[in-house]
C-alpha cells in the first residue's frame, strides 16, 4: 500500500492522465488551468496524454507497474471514459490500490454528479489537492462470457437502447455540435428521441443474488448502476450509492410512444424509478443473460452488439479528493 493504516499525509506526486478529446476539445484549457495551480505552488507532476483509443489503459498500465514515488496519486483529466480506462489500467498491475483523483473535463461527466464532486474544474482539483488520504469508493466489475472479456465501470453497464442511444450518440454530430455551445448533455435527450423508433423489445433474463431467476420478455432498457445518474445527469436510480457494498439493476420494459414521452418526461424530473413498468434488483452479485443481439455501453463507451451473458460483481477503489459536505 502507499497509503496505508489510515495515515493522513499530502500526496508528494501527481501523474495527470491527459484527454485531449473529451468535452470535444475542452478539457485542453482545464489542464492548462491546473498546471498553472501546480506550478504556482511548486506541486510535483508529470502530464501523460491519451492519444488514441485504449491508450488511458495502456498509459494506467505503465503507471502502476513502474511508480517508484512513494506517495504517488494518479489524476484523471477527461471524462467517464478516461477515468474508467485508468481504473481498469491501474487493476492489472501490482500496484492497482494507487489512489485516483478525477477533475471532469467530459461531456456528461455522471461520476462526479452520482458521488458530489463539483464538475467545476478548479472547485473539483481543490477538493483533490485537499485531500490527506484516500478514499474508498464501490465501482461496479463485469464478466462477460459470449466474448470472454471483464472490466470495471464507475458509472453504469447499459444494454439495449440506452447501448443503442450512446451507439448514435457517438457516430452523429449532434454531440459535437451541442458541445460547442456548452450543450453536450442535450445530446443524449435528442438522440433519445430518434432512438426510441429503432429499439425493439428483446428478452432478458435476471439472477438475483440469491440465484432467483425472472425472464422479462419486453424489455427496452437494461442498466446496471454504481450511483443514480446515467445520460449525462438523468437522475435515473436514486436509490444507488456508491458507499453501499451493492450494485443496483433496473429492467424497464417497452413503452408505446404515449407511455416513453411520459417516461422521458419522468426521467428528466428525476422520477423514472416511479414508471411502474420497471424491474429492480440489488445485491453483490447479479447476472443477466440475453438472447438477441443488443447494443452494449460501459460508462459511455461502445461495447458493440451481442447476445449477452453478463455477471455483476462489487469492487473496491482508492480515490483521492475530498468531497464537499452536503448543507
Amino acid at each position: 500500500m502507499i497509503f496505508g493504516g489510515g495515515e493522513r499525509m499530502a500526496a508528494a506526486f501527481y501523474y495527470i492522465i491527459f484527454n485531449p478529446a473529451a468535452g470535444s476539445g475542452n478539457a485542453v484549457d482545464t489542464l492548462k488551468a491546473v498546471r498553472k495551480v501546480m506550478n504556482d505552488r511548486a506541486i510535483e507532476y508529470e502530464v501523460r496524454v491519451s492519444r488514441y483509443s485504449g491508450h488511458t489503459v495502456q498509459l494506467a498500465k505503465q503507471i502502476g507497474s513502474f511508480n517508484d514515488h512513494p506517495g504517488a496519486v494518479v489524476l484523471v483529466i477527461g471524462g467517464d471514459g478516461t477515468l474508467n480506462q485508468t481504473i481498469t489500467g491501474l487493476k492489472m498491475t501490482r500496484q492497482a490500490d494507487l489512489p485516483v483523483g478525477y477533475i471532469p473535463a467530459g461531456s456528461g461527466n455522471d461520476f462526479a454528479r452520482g458521488i458530489g464532486l463539483p464538475d467545476d474544474p478548479m472547485q473539483a482539483l481543490e477538493c483533490v489537492l485537499s485531500a490527506e488520504k484516500p478514499l474508498v469508493l464501490d465501482v461496479g466489475q463485469y464478466t462477460e462470457q459470449t466474448h470472454q472479456e471483464s472490466g470495471y465501470f464507475v458509472n453504469n453497464v447499459g444494454i439495449g437502447y440506452d447501448g443503442n442511444t450512446i451507439a448514435h450518440s457517438s457516430h452523429s454530430q449532434i454531440k459535437t455540435f451541442l458541445n460547442r455551445f456548452h450543450l453536450g448533455k442535450l445530446s443524449y435527450f435528442v438522440t433519445a428521441v430518434i432512438v426510441f423508433f429503432a429499439q425493439k423489445p428483446f428478452t432478458v433474463i435476471v439472477y438475483d443474488q440469491q440465484g432467483r431467476m425472472e425472464i422479462i420478455q419486453n424489455a427496452f432498457l437494461v442498466d446496471a448502476t454504481n450511483h443514480p445518474y446515467f445520460g449525462g445527469g438523468i437522475r435515473f436510480m436514486p436509490g444507488a450509492v456508491p458507499t453501499d457494498g451493492l450494485l443496483d439493476l433496473v429492467v424497464a420494459e417497452h413503452p408505446n410512444w404515449v407511455a416513453f414521452l411520459f417516461y422521458l418526461i419522468q426521467m428528466i424530473r428525476g422520477k423514472a424509478h416511479k414508471y411502474e413498468r420497471v424491474h429492480y434488483f440489488k445485491g453483490t452479485h447479479l447476472r443477466l443473460e440475453t438472447a438477441e443481439l443488443e447494443q452494449g455501453q460501459m460508462d459511455g463507451e461502445e461495447m458493440g452488439t451481442r447476445p449477452f451473458e453478463l455477471e455483476f460483481t462489487v469492487a473496491k477503489q482508492n480515490f483521492w479528493f475530498n468531497l464537499p459536505t452536503k448543507n
